[in-house]
């Protein structure tokens, strides 16, 4: 309720418009030092290690020795489980950052920390080693576990006896 003196409401007045301005500088300093913020991890093996911005997009991909070599599919997986735990480590640094910056029961600072939880779960997939590698099939190709069909034997040409039948030709030659 407004302070019916004048002298005194406009102090209320001022207390409150001071407040939203340190709450103001408050965030933008958060913004800032979010912005500033990355994150890099490696994959379970060591294979990739990846680098990511403060929204989670990788800026940095780099791959060890121990890609050459390496199937396709299992690099891929560790690149990925790299940037899964490089996004999970970003998570914790907002999380940290808004923490020591902000009231973590303000409406805003839930919202944030809320949206990097649920586009950067905790938990970590690693990749499964024992999958097996990708295989392509193309039009004309045949997979080497599909059972080959034989063709019937076919029986030699009748003569011109009587059991000489049209049963092995047909009749549209």
């Amino acid at each position: 309720m407004i302070n019916p003196d004048p002298a005194k409401a406009a102090e209320d007045l001022d207390r409150w418009a001071a407040g939203l301005e340190q709450r103001a500088q408050r965030y933008l300093r958060l913004q800032q030092q979010m912005n500033a913020t990355s994150a890099s991890a490696s994959s379970p093996d060591g294979t990739a290690r990846v680098t990511v911005d403060s929204n989670g997009v990788p800026t940095d991909i780099a791959l060890t020795d121990r890609a050459r070599g390496a199937e396709p599919a299992a690099i891929s997986a560790q690149v990925m489980a790299a940037m899964r735990n490089a996004q999970a480590k970003l998570r914790q640094q907002v999380q940290d950052l808004v923490a020591a910056t902000v009231p973590v029961d303000d409406a805003p600072a839930r919202n944030i920390v809320a949206q990097y939880r649920e586009r950067f779960p905790d938990e970590v997939v690693e990749p499964d080693a024992g999958r097996e590698a990708h295989r392509e099939l193309r039009i004309g190709q045949v997979e080497d576990d599909a059972p080959q069909q034989q063709p019937p034997p076919r029986r030699p040409p009748g003569g011109d006896g009587p059991d000489d039948g049209w049963e092995d030709r047909s009749f549209l030659r």
